[in-house]
């Protein structure tokens, strides 16, 4: 008997997209309001982002001191994840504790007050991140993703195969949507949708997977109680030599060694491509001697570091202006439309055709 590749590409196509429907609906609503989670955090805490400026800052140091000396009970890991970029912004720490608990403190550099502080979960956004990653069931909901990740890339995969003869005419307007039409208008409507989105769904279903491997690599086991590693270099210092070490370099970020052993990263970008992301570059030194043990100039970068960097952006659209972000986020929808349209096409070919043929 001759295989018919077809059937068995779209029947691949309707179970895989059928098994992770509801949760790419989740997705798809999700994904559309991370797209905006800077102007939304911005809106909703706006006096967590901004202070009163003044005349002298804190040394960095004394402010990783003040944000220790703010936390109960045992050590957490601090790092900056970022450093304030005008007079009027506030320094952001972040303290971890755990791979599903961390707490972020937005300090005050002149006066090193915690002036405002909430956990990876305690705010909108960091609520919805953590449920689009993990739906909000730790290391077992980041596997539940990762499968509807494959399912989705599959989906698209097969879709290709089982539409490829309708891409043309979707692509020039041939295919109406036909509304009116009870027989037609779902299906229309997920070949419209479907071909117009084939890129960006292909997209974000490969870099949604690249980011939950992650994601689900920081939870394989269970991390040690931190010990702090003690630093005898001068932050403040050290950031000024790590702007001279690559032109145009500017530190967005700094890491403390996590064991020892480990160097101080300082984190930035030399006005690189934004899709590339905003710590890119990298200088590290030396906990003990403050010399220089690396440096990074990403606009030299290979293309596997590159191709790895891009993922995030790439997955988020946080790389562009206002427009692409409304682009990103009107497309972020369609997966759950999708979701929606092909399970009501299996439903009315399942039990409705069936049932008015008998």
């Amino acid at each position: 008997m001759k295989l018919n590749w077809r059937k068995q590409f779209f029947r691949i196509h309707r179970i895989t997209g059928l098994i992770a429907g509801a949760i790419l609906l989740l997705l798809s609503i999700s994904g559309s309001i991370l797209v905006f989670s800077d102007e939304i955090d911005h809106a909703l805490e706006a006096n967590a982002y901004h202070v009163t400026p003044g005349t002298q800052k804190q040394p960095l140091a004394q402010l990783l001191l003040h944000a220790k000396q703010s936390l109960p009970g045992k050590t957490p890991y601090l790092f900056f994840v970022r450093l304030p970029q005008a007079p009027d912004e506030s320094a952001i720490i972040r303290a971890e504790y755990a791979a599903d608990y961390k707490v972020y403190l937005f300090m005050n550099p002149y006066t090193g007050q915690v002036v405002h502080q909430h956990a990876n979960k305690g705010y909108f956004t960091g609520f919805v991140l953590y449920l689009h990653f993990t739906l909000l069931s730790g290391k077992t909901g980041v596997k539940i993703m990762l499968i509807t990740g494959i399912l989705l890339f599959l989906s698209v995969l097969t879709g290709i195969w089982v539409y490829r003869g309708a891409i043309g005419k979707v692509l020039t307007f041939r295919v109406k949507l036909e509304w009116g039409n009870r027989t037609r208008r779902w299906r229309n409507l997920h070949r419209i949708i479907g071909v117009w989105a084939l890129l960006f769904n292909a997209l974000i279903a490969f870099t949604g997977i690249m980011l939950q491997l992650k994601v689900l690599d920081a939870r394989k086991t269970t991390p040690k109680e931190y010990v702090e590693v003690p630093v005898k270099v001068d932050y403040d210092q050290l950031l000024a030599k790590a702007e001279a070490q690559i032109p145009g370099f500017r530190v967005m970020g700094i890491r403390p060694p996590k064991k020892a052993g480990d160097p101080i990263r300082f984190l930035g970008h030399a006005h690189e491509a934004a899709i590339w992301g905003t710590y890119s570059s990298s200088v590290n030194f030396d906990a003990g001697t403050g010399l220089v043990k690396k440096t990074v100039n990403f606009s030299q970068a290979a293309f596997g570091d590159k191709f790895a960097a891009c993922i995030a952006p790439l997955h988020f659209g946080n790389y562009g202006g206002i427009a692409l972000k409304i682009l990103y986020s009107l497309l972020a929808l369609t997966p759950g439309i999708l979701s929606v349209s092909g399970f009501l096409i299996w439903y009315r070919r399942k039990f409705i055709i069936k049932t008015h043929q008998f």
